[in-house]
């Protein structure tokens, strides 16, 4: 393999993902418009990315878009970044994304599959998963064609788990990191996958020199599915965290992602969201408030949720009148059809809360579903309670969004499955999601929490969301890409920080691993 002609610290940045941070439509008078994205993955990582001379290829999504990929080009971005795009046909990009990325990868990585019928695979899922890979492939392409300036590719999530293998086999020399954001399942729950996908998708990710994953269980989860895998010629060291494939040496890491909580607080600053605090503040009167802020997704366990208030006010008749539970739940792949009965049953858990408990001028729990971030930044500032209690979630930002904002010293409520756990559990009320009286028990513990430890908690979980940073993130990343490469730093305090505009406080290094995911294994010690 070809030693890199720069540090990685000193190379351009190509990021890929399935939506960029920026799309493009056309105004009435023709001119081309840019519309920033949405979502956790946009939220953390576009400013900080856009700010240095990065580069973001992602799947076109409009007219506009495919303009921009049918020319070859990179179209600017402010402040100083570019984004490119790759034109997939229709129905490629829907077996791709609907087919493969959201009804197999999401499923299994979430620990979703009804397994007494589902899944069952077919011919059906031979062809899209070919969809699956075509589409990889392309933006392979799409990144190859930016070999020439010997970039740090950062591939990005479980859409695109076969472009680092894809992109290697186009430029062998590359410098390639992939993340995961979401969970990633075990050994056991891996092997729902037919053999032929189970291999292709792990030896995908092995293209990367680093493969990144929100917490430490998710990073082990995918050292023993490499082991179990009967992959020949891959030797893993769990201990180490590496992986010897092809000659190469594979860093498998755990690199929480953080949030830069300037533009989350000047949207709560903003005169929009001081009107709907105002209004949501009349709205509640005197009751306290329980919050959610979701995605209407499988993964984020609302159903149990709603049934867990029901318990709670069944078992506390006094909170009558007293709490109003707030839900922001926007829709999600609604071209999906376990979507669109999950989001019936829970209007259906929605509506008998309200029928059971509900009367007098009081509503126990209201659904908000309209796409409205601010509202929901506003809805952070004065929650007493928020309720963070999904199956399985990679990171989870809500959890760190809230207490950024919130003004009460709220509490929250966190299920033990999301990744956010082992950073902000001890600050927080911990939860088994699929335990519905022990949620109602802590509604019940954070509603009435007394105030000086309201006060302890939240200020340990600002303090545990401040200490973290997306620049800390990346910079750890291209660190260790230059560690499997061989390529040697000064020591920390003497290297030039290339974030520093956004950084407070860069540390070196990963998170030693944690506790395992729900698989077999031997569980080291529970730090995050």
């Amino acid at each position: 393999m070809a030693a890199p002609t720069s540090t990685a610290f000193e190379a351009p940045i190509v990021v890929a993902s399935n939506r960029g941070p920026v799309s493009f439509t056309r105004a009435e008078d023709g001119a081309r418009v840019a519309e920033r994205g949405s979502g956790g993955l946009v939220t953390a990582l576009s400013a900080l990315l856009f700010e240095s001379d990065a580069t973001w290829l992602s799947v076109a999504m409009t007219d506009a878009d495919r303009e921009v990929a049918a020319a070859g080009t990179s179209i600017p971005v402010d402040p100083a970044g570019h984004a490119a795009f790759v034109d997939i046909e229709p129905a490629r990009y829907d077996g791709y994304y609907n087919g493969i990325a959201n009804r197999v990868l999401w499923q299994l990585h979430h620990y979703l599959f009804d397994l007494a019928y589902l899944p069952a695979w077919d011919a059906e899922t031979r062809r899209i998963w070919n969809d699956y890979r075509e589409v990889n492939t392309s933006i392979a392409e799409g990144l190859a064609m930016e070999g020439r300036r010997d970039p740090v590719y950062l591939i990005q999530d479980y859409q695109l788990a076969l472009a680092p293998a894809l992109l290697r086999e186009r430029q062998p020399g590359a410098r390639i990191a992939h993340f995961t954001h979401t969970p990633f399942a075990g050994p056991t729950y891996l092997r729902t996958l037919p053999r032929g996908m189970r291999e292709e998708l792990l030896r995908g990710m092995l293209g990367a020199d680093v493969l990144g994953f929100q917490s430490d269980r998710w990073a082990e989860n995918f050292l023993f599915c490499v082991r179990e895998g009967g992959l020949s010629g891959v030797r893993v060291d769990v201990r180490r965290r590496r992986i010897d494939v092809d000659g190469r040496t594979v860093l498998v890491r755990a690199y929480p992602i953080a949030l830069d909580p300037r533009p989350l607080r000047q949207a709560a600053g903003s005169a929009e969201a001081k009107a709907i605090r105002a209004e949501l503040e009349d709205w509640r009167g005197d009751a306290k408030l329980l919050l959610r802020v979701d995605r209407l997704e499988l993964s984020k366990n609302i159903v149990r949720g709603f049934r867990a208030y029901d318990t709670f006010l069944q078992a506390n008749p006094e909170w009558r009148g007293r709490v109003r539970f707030l839900a922001h739940l926007p829709a999600s792949r609604t071209e999906i059809p376990e979507y669109r009965t999950y989001t019936e049953r829970t209007l259906e858990a929605a509506d008998e809360v309200n029928r059971r408990h509900g009367g007098g001028g009081w509503t126990p729990l209201e659904i908000r579903s309209d796409e409205n971030y601010i509202a929901a930044v506003a809805a952070y500032g004065i929650y007493d309670a928020l309720l963070v209690n999904p199956i399985y979630d990679g990171m989870n930002l809500v959890s760190m969004e809230g207490p950024l904002v919130n003004r009460r010293h709220g509490s929250l409520i966190l299920s033990v499955n999301a990744g956010a756990y082992g950073r902000l559990g001890r600050h927080a009320v911990p939860i088994n999601p699929f335990d519905e009286l022990e949620t109602a028990e802590a509604i019940a513990t954070g509603l009435t929490m007394p105030k000086e430890e309201r006060v302890r908690r939240a200020r340990g979980l600002v303090r545990t969301v401040l200490a973290s940073n997306p620049a800390r993130w990346l910079t750890s990343q291209l660190r260790d890409l230059d560690a499997a490469r061989g390529v040697l730093h000064q020591r920390p305090e003497e290297d030039e920080e290339p974030f520093g505009a956004i950084n407070g406080d860069i540390r070196t290094g990963s998170e030693p691993i944690g506790s395992l995911g729900p698989e077999d294994g031997d569980a080291t010690d529970d730090r995050i």
